[in-house]
């Protein structure tokens, strides 16, 4: 098996790659950029189909955000969480993964934005957003901040899931 294969596992399950000659071709071809890169590269050319680099980013951001060593903040303020990663995504790519598991392979195409984080219990976690979600967000993408504009239900919910970590009422 090859470490690709390893690292992206999903991709057999929807696709039938031919690991040893991607993986080469990969290698040859392609210094410089990331897996899930280079499959959109050649989605981009009709090698592949487009779900397939989605797919690849999805599980590139996941080991990131597991493996991330980016220090939670201990001093007062509002942040976002530093594992916090955000892909804009064409494909519903949690839904096709979580058929794939019930023997159901299928494509879903659905625009969205999700976010792919691990919170204080290591646990990673993925969350699609909105319009006011993301809005808020973004007020925390420069550093800490010492409130927020305004605290609503966006607010509560993503301090209640980990997305912002709130050092002031803790």
């Amino acid at each position: 098996m090859s470490s690709l294969q390893k690292m992206f596992p999903s991709l057999s399950k929807f696709s039938d790659l031919d690991w040893e000659s991607v993986t080469r071709e990969y290698e040859a071809t392609s210094i410089g950029i990331s897996f899930p890169e280079y499959l959109q590269i050649k989605a981009e050319q009709g090698d592949c189909p487009p779900y397939l680099f989605e797919l690849a980013f999805y599980e590139l951001a996941a080991f990131e955000a597991s493996s991330s060593v980016a220090p939670f903040p201990h001093q007062p303020g509002i942040y976002l969480n530093p594992t916090a990663l955000f892909l804009n995504l064409e494909f519903d790519i949690p839904r096709m993964l979580e058929e794939a598991e019930l023997g159901n392979i299928e494509i879903f195409e659905r625009s969205h934005i999700l976010c792919i984080y691990r919170d204080k219990d290591d646990v990673v976690n993925s969350l699609e957003l909105d319009g006011p979600s993301l809005a808020l967000l973004s007020e925390l993408e420069d550093g800490p901040i010492a409130k927020v504009s305004e605290r609503n239900q966006n607010y509560e919910s993503l301090v209640k899931r980990g997305l912002i970590l709130d050092l002031i009422e803790a």
